[in-house]
């Protein structure tokens, strides 16, 4: 495993797990013959959903479910389709860190938040693993299958998928602790100022998972349908550049010490994430780095260079690996930081006389194992292993 002790936490931004809209059927388009019906047995109140080939026992029975994969859902819900296959959810089974710390979905406690039945089906607890169709990742049926239909926000509508009105649906607690909660990224949340259960006077208007990570978006449902005031299927986080620029602001205080001497201190704030930065994985970090150059134009401090790299760097924010006795370094929202923990001072000085200017670095590591080099600091989604600049800050220090 490429992944050690040390590095991480990057503030995602959290990807809740409220699911496609698959529930939006018909009334608003022509009437959609459903699908052959399948040779299935029915199902008794405890069958799992999922596995609708468990034998029923005496007693009352439910249809087994008609719609049973996301490319089902697909057929109506094309523009949300093609959103949910692109994110993470719709990836959750291939994505290439995912294979690495499953040791290649080898661990059931990882597949069952990245393939989880349908989520009432644990009544909104912890899921357990799919035994089918795994492929299909976190999938449409994993946020909406009810018994006998789909379940969706919206009231009235008809449809092969027997869509289904549930407020639950837009209740994050429910949708998201149950995955995203496993490293307390729902409890921040609670917690913090953006929280409805917030006490007044309240620094943030209200703000739930859904408005960062499901933004609002007005289509059809399907084509042809009326426009509604939906949400996107695309749940950006903690490996989407611009929501990781959303979250934090870098300022570099410069201050005159007794003695002559400076001290550049870089303050990182939570500006934009309604829980810690980072949060949820204890893989990712935001790290903080110095560049530095003399009066001349001579870079002296390089983080770019790997021999000044370790001595280069301010601070790191990471919520740390249980068991190695660190304290967890995550900035709070809202909260202005320099430096946490025992091994973090955020500061450096530097001696009387010393003039130039100077770059603070926001870096973002989603593993341990992720190299700061030149290819960091260029735009572009993403990459596994190579660290990446999130924003930079000038300032000048010394005498002018």
């Amino acid at each position: 495993m490429r992944l050690q002790l040390r590095t991480i936490v990057g503030r995602s931004l959290f990807a809740s797990a409220i699911g496609l809209a698959a529930a939006a059927c018909g009334g608003e388009h022509p009437p959609v013959k459903p699908p052959a019906p399948l040779e299935r047995p029915t199902l008794s109140p405890g069958a799992s959903l999922m596995n609708p080939a468990v034998p029923a026992p005496p007693g009352p029975v439910v249809p087994a479910p008609t719609f049973v994969s996301a490319e089902q859902c697909g057929r109506c819900h094309t523009e949300i389709y093609a959103e949910w296959k692109a994110s993470y959810h719709g990836q959750a089974m291939v994505d290439p860190l995912f294979l690495e710390l499953s040791a290649d979905v080898n661990k059931e406690e990882c597949i069952r938040c990245h393939a989880p039945v349908p989520l009432r089906e644990v009544d909104f607890q912890t899921p357990i693993a799919r035994t089918e169709r795994r492929e299909d990742a976190i999938s449409c049926l994993s946020c909406h299958q009810t018994q006998g239909g789909m379940a969706g926000p919206f009231e009235g509508l008809r449809g092969a998928c027997n869509p289904v009105y549930d407020p639950d649906q837009r209740d994050v607690v429910k949708m998201c602790f149950g995955c995203h909660n496993q490293h307390d990224t729902g409890n921040e949340w609670l917690a913090g100022p953006w929280s409805p259960e917030a006490p007044e006077p309240r620094q943030k208007p209200a703000t739930t998972c859904l408005d960062c990570h499901m933004p609002e978006v007005e289509r059809p449902l399907v084509a042809g349908g009326p426009v509604r005031k939906g949400r996107r299927h695309t749940w950006p986080g903690g490996h989407d550049m611009s929501q990781l620029r959303k979250a934090a602001t870098l300022e570099v205080e410069v201050t005159q010490l007794a003695g002559g001497g400076q001290r550049l201190q870089a303050f990182v704030t939570n500006v934009g994430a309604g829980h810690f930065i980072p949060t949820d994985a204890r893989h990712r970090s935001f790290d903080v780095y110095l560049k530095l150059w003399d009066a001349d134009g001579r870079v002296i401090l390089d983080p770019l260079d790997p021999n000044q790299q370790a001595q280069s760097q301010l601070a790191k924010y990471r919520k740390n690996y249980r068991g190695t006795g660190l304290l967890d370094t995550q900035i709070p929202p809202l909260a202005r930081v320099s430096g946490l923990g025992d091994l973090w001072k955020g500061w450096r000085e530097l001696p009387p006389g010393a003039r130039g200017r100077g770059e603070a670095w926001l870096v973002y590591r989603l593993t341990p194992s992720d190299v700061l080099e030149a290819l960091s600091l260029e735009d572009g989604p993403l990459v596994l292993y190579r660290a990446r600049l999130v924003t930079r800050t000038a300032f000048e220090y010394g005498a002018r």
